[in-house]
């Protein structure tokens, strides 16, 4: 494990994934950074002491680490809700899949055989999808259901 912790930005790097804005309890106020490599690391000091070599996290830096890891658990048990631009991409993939139902032909019995039989289904879903794609709001959203395709000779 890589470990850097920078007290005075309340900063935690472990593996390369970085938290700010920690707080956590028993740094010492002459501490710089703490740099840590799997088994061993150092300590580096605001008042021109000498860098320490260490074997193992003070607790201090436990308390660090445990700060950082209760963040990221809680980032990866609650993503994010969708932004507007994914949302709006979201929409205009389902509409991309239901595009074949606005073909003319295919709901019209003297053109097509089998004919779709519930194209209004089709259109009522895609201009509800199709005012999200117009105007696409940050959040999670409750998508209408495609329509199953109803065909009929």
């Amino acid at each position: 494990m890589k470990l850097i912790i920078i007290p005075a930005d309340k900063v935690v790097y472990q593996d390369e994934v970085s938290i700010l804005r920690l707080d956590w309890e028993g740094t010492p106020i002459n501490v710089h950074a703490l740099q840590w490599k799997d088994t061993e690391g150092w300590i580096e000091f605001t008042d021109g002491t000498p860098n320490e070599t260490i074997t193992a996290l003070p607790d201090w830096a436990l308390n660090a680490q445990i700060a950082w890891q209760t963040l990221h658990d809680k980032a990866l048990a609650e993503p994010s809700p969708p932004t507007t631009e994914v949302n709006k991409n979201i929409a205009v993939g389902l509409l991309q899949k239901t595009d074949w139902s606005t073909v003319p032909d295919v709901s019209d019995p003297n053109k097509s055989n089998p004919y779709l039989v519930n194209s209004a289904e089709f259109i009522a879903y895609r201009n509800t999808i199709r005012q999200i794609a117009i105007n696409p709001v940050a959040g999670n959203i409750v998508w209408a259901t495609i329509p199953t395709a109803i065909w009929s000779n």
